[in-house]
C-alpha cells in the first residue's frame, strides 16, 4: 500500500520515526516494521532506504516545512504584558518549588510593578531653618516672593505642579 506521496506505509513510518528520534536511521528502520535479525542487518538497510529518492525527498520536504514553521513562530513571538506576567508567574512557581524565596519575591515584585500595583517612591527629607516672617505667609505670598526673587529660572530647572500639604 502506498501513501499519497508515493511512499509505502513502512517508508512513511520510517521517515516519521527517523525525524522524531534524532535521525537514528537504524532504530527508525527497526521501529517502522521492517524485519531484521540484528543491527548489523538494519544499519545498511536503513542507509539504503535513506538513499531512496522518494524517501530522501520526503525527508527534505518535511525538514523544510519544520524550518518554515519555526521561522513563523519566531516572527510571531511578541512580548506582551500577558506573556510577561505568565513567565513571571511560572518563575514564582518554580522558585517556590525549590525554596528560592528571594527569587519568588523578586518575580512577584516585578508582576506588581508591571501591573502598576507597586510604584517606586523616593522620599527626600531636609531640615531647614525658616525665618519667623516666612512662616506667617500663606502659600500664594510665598510663591509670589519666590518668583520675584528669581524672575527667570535657570535652563536646568524643571517646572512642575505643587500641592498644598496641611
Amino acid at each position: 500500500m502506498t501513501t499519497t506521496s508515493g511512499l509505502t506505509q513502512k517508508q512513511q513510518a520510517f521517515i516519521n520515526i527517523y525525524l522524531g528520534n534524532g535521525e537514528n536511521a537504524t532504530e527508525a528502520y527497526k521501529q517502522s516494521g521492517y524485519r531484521v535479525k540484528n543491527d548489523n542487518v538494519a544499519a545498511p538497510e536503513a542507509s539504503k532506504l535513506l538513499r531512496n529518492p522518494k524517501v530522501s525527498q520526503e525527508i527534505t520536504r518535511l525538514k523544510a516545512h519544520e524550518l518554515a514553521l519555526q521561522a513563523k513562530k519566531q516572527e510571531k513571538l511578541e512580548v506582551t504584558q500577558d506573556w510577561l506576567i505568565t513567565q513571571l508567574a511560572q518563575t514564582v512557581s518554580d522558585a517556590r518549588a525549590v525554596n528560592q524565596h528571594s527569587t519568588a519575591l523578586g518575580a512577584l515584585m516585578a508582576i506588581g510593578k508591571t501591573l502598576g500595583l507597586i510604584v517606586d517612591k523616593r522620599e527626600i527629607s531636609a531640615s531647614l531653618s525658616v525665618d519667623s516672617t516666612l512662616t506667617q505667609l500663606d502659600t500664594a505670598h510665598l510663591l509670589q516672593a519666590l518668583k520675584e526673587a528669581r524672575p527667570t529660572p535657570p535652563e536646568d530647572t524643571i517646572d512642575g505642579d505643587y500641592r498644598e500639604i496641611l
